[in-house]
């Protein structure tokens, strides 16, 4: 009764979900920090270029556009503006690359649910599909989640020494434009390296070193990151020297990473508590268990 329950709820929400993607206007999305993707079409290397698979992917992105979810829509491109877009997917674009992963997982659960179950009903077989669906989906988003933050991380940790290393190259009469481009051609690899490329690109493509550092913070969610171009913004307009600046900003994030690393530490004792007493009563029971149980028993002379 409950899993006819469920199953009739997932037809249902289904049904839903079609209508909506069906009858709902197609949205588009305006964020500045797009400009890599509105502007910098050059380097696009994505599944739309190909051929043969283009009409397919066309077919489906119409729906996808109709998906009346803004909220969700921005923050995956968040997420792969994060992951730094190397490949320029919108975020619609991406949704249908997560739809396509959700059709191979619509067909191994439903493969996997004829082996399991040998006269499976055509509900049965709705609901595997539906949940097969979700799975692929799901974990197409997590797989970017997950690499979008575990780049923001990198950049976090180097942040401080690319600081360090412009602060130098402009304390031996560097300009910024000419201290970014040096540390960039030292290490182009580098996830926060590539992010001050795309300043530079922007700077070269006309727009002022403001917007292209107000894009870099809209860009990079890392804690420290928008008090540091905030910091670089107030001393161009107040004529203090930048390096000196960048210096600072560098030892702040230093210290503000050991003062983190002090709280986890002393977080961690705390909770290492609990487990630590449920080992020692382990041990205590391990120990004296024979003991106990001689002495309910009535042996415990023997």
């Amino acid at each position: 009764m409950v899993l006819l329950l469920i199953i009739n709820l997932l037809v249902i929400v289904s049904v839903f979900l079609i209508v909506t993607i069906l009858f709902r206007a197609p949205l588009r999305a305006t964020d500045e920090t797009a400009f890599r993707v509105d502007v910098d079409n050059l380097r696009r290397d994505t599944l739309f270029e190909v051929p043969w698979a283009r009409p397919i992917l066309i077919l489906t992105h119409g729906f996808v556009q109709r998906l009346n979810l803004p909220g969700f829509k921005d923050h995956v491109f968040k997420l792969l503006l994060a992951l730094g877009n190397p490949h320029q997917y919108t975020s619609d674009e991406y949704l249908v690359l997560c739809t396509l992963w959700g059709g191979v997982g619509a067909v191994g659960c439903l493969f996997l649910g004829r082996l399991a179950v040998e006269d499976l009903s055509i509900l049965g077989a709705l609901a595997f599909l539906i949940f097969g669906v979700g799975v692929g989906f799901l974990g197409g988003y997590f797989w970017l989640r997950e690499r979008a933050l575990r780049r923001l991380r990198e950049i976090a940790k180097r942040l401080p020494y690319t600081l360090d290393l412009i602060s130098m190259a402009m304390d031996a009469g560097a300009t910024f434009y000419e201290a970014a481009n040096a540390v960039i051609r030292d290490d182009p690899e580098d996830p926060f390296n590539e992010e001050l490329g795309i300043v530079i690109h922007e700077i070269d493509f006309g727009l002022s070193r403001q917007d292209a550092l107000t894009h870099l913070g809209q860009r990079i969610t890392v804690d420290g990151l928008d008090g540091i171009i905030s910091a670089i913004l107030q001393a161009e307009a107040l004529g203090t020297p930048l390096a000196d600046v960048l210096k600072l900003q560098a030892n702040l994030l230093r210290m503000r990473r050991s003062m983190r690393a002090e709280r986890r530490a002393g977080e961690a004792s705390v909770k290492i508590l609990v487990p630590s007493m449920l080992i020692l009563l382990a041990v205590v029971l391990i120990i004296f268990a024979p003991i106990i149980v001689r002495f309910i028993e009535g042996r415990y002379l023997e």
